[in-house]
């Protein structure tokens, strides 16, 4: 199956180990990512990201409840994993896979990356979709880095925008 890639890579002021430490966070995203209402261990998976690691997303956007149910199928320490949307509610695609991957600056920063992967359904909407999952990447990173640099939990995407407006 031909998936659409869109991928942002953003640096953040810290070291490779303190990224990691909150990127591998995986069940527990919502505790302080804003833009996750709400993440459910599934069959009891563990919060740290591993192989296997199965959580179900609760998202608000546009009006919309939106669920997704996710498990990692690849995965390196201290680098990347990969996870797959294995099913979905009120979101309109037929295939859809995330991966974030570290890459040391130097001592002090790490530039963080998310590929998405990504296929419509229908699939002739999947074009349609490059703009919203291209500034999902975005989105995504501020959180991360605004938790990473600050500490500050669950700020909402809108503030985050404004904040970080160039990077």
């Amino acid at each position: 199956m031909n998936l659409t890639n869109v991928h942002y890579e953003m640096l953040m002021n810290a070291s490779a180990e303190d990224v990691w430490n909150v990127v591998r966070r995986y069940g527990d995203v919502a505790q302080f990512h804003g833009g996750v209402e709400k993440t459910t261990s599934v069959n009891d998976s563990p919060v740290e990201a591993q192989l296997g690691a199965d959580r179900v997303c609760d998202i608000h956007d546009m009006g919309m409840h939106i669920v997704l149910k996710e498990k990692i199928i690849d995965y390196k320490e201290g680098e990347s994993y990969r996870y797959e949307v294995y099913e979905t509610k009120n979101f309109p695609v037929k295939a859809l896979f995330f991966e974030f991957s570290l890459r040391k600056h130097d001592e002090n920063s790490t530039y963080l990356r998310l590929d998405i992967d990504y296929k419509g359904k229908p699939v002739f909407i999947t074009p349609f979709l490059k703009p919203k999952m291209q500034k999902l990447t975005r989105d995504v990173l501020l959180g991360y880095k605004e938790h990473i640099e600050t500490g500050s939990q669950n700020v909402p995407i809108k503030a985050l925008r404004e904040k970080y407006k160039s990077a």
